[in-house]
């Protein structure tokens, strides 16, 4: 949506559509898309839940980060279980829904004739998986106060030391950036 300030983008009605067709619409507000220092792993030991519709979830909170940076992370990682989810995958996938419906209101604000500086800022966990010990790194973008690119995911380098990953991390922003 564009006015005189400048342009919006927004996925209200997406937001109220999947969390109707999941039924979490009337599920409890919460502040944040995941607990504080949440740790999944595939732990084998959990009760098995139905793939398909843990597939369909992830897949539309997937579409839905095209939009929203704030969830990149958590679905990021909730997509690792796709295979074989259980109940504890689930729950965070259903937690994301549970901030989703306390910010439905949030959206891309692009102001019109502000400063464009652009800046970045990127971050790593070290062997943060506790399935292979790999690390999750991620970027954001920004020009002015609008967000313009993000992304979080698995590194395949385990073997590097953290430091060492962070400059490479920087070095592939980098080239995004620049080309």
């Amino acid at each position: 949506m564009q006015s005189s300030t400048g342009i919006f983008i927004s996925q209200k009605k997406y937001v109220g559509e999947i969390l109707d067709k999941f039924q979490m619409k009337d599920c409890n507000l919460i502040n944040t898309p995941s607990e504080f220092g949440m740790k999944l792993n595939k732990d084998n030991g959990g009760k098995k839940v139905d793939d398909t519709l843990y597939k369909k979830i992830v897949g539309s909170l997937m579409y839905l980060t095209t939009t929203r940076p704030d969830i990149i992370h958590v679905v990021s990682v909730i997509s690792r279980y796709m295979e074989c989810p259980i109940e504890i995958h689930l729950l965070a996938a259903k937690r994301i829904f549970q901030y989703l419906q306390g910010t439905k209101e949030f959206r891309l604000f692009y102001k019109n004739g502000e400063k464009s500086d652009l800046f970045g800022f990127t971050d790593s966990d070290y062997a943060g998986d506790l399935d292979d010990r790999k690390n999750t790194s991620g970027y954001i973008f920004m020009m002015g106060t609008g967000v313009v690119s993000w992304s979080s995911k698995k590194n395949l380098l385990s073997h590097y030391h953290p430091l060492k990953l962070n400059l490479l991390l920087q070095q592939l922003v980098l080239v995004k950036l620049f080309g």
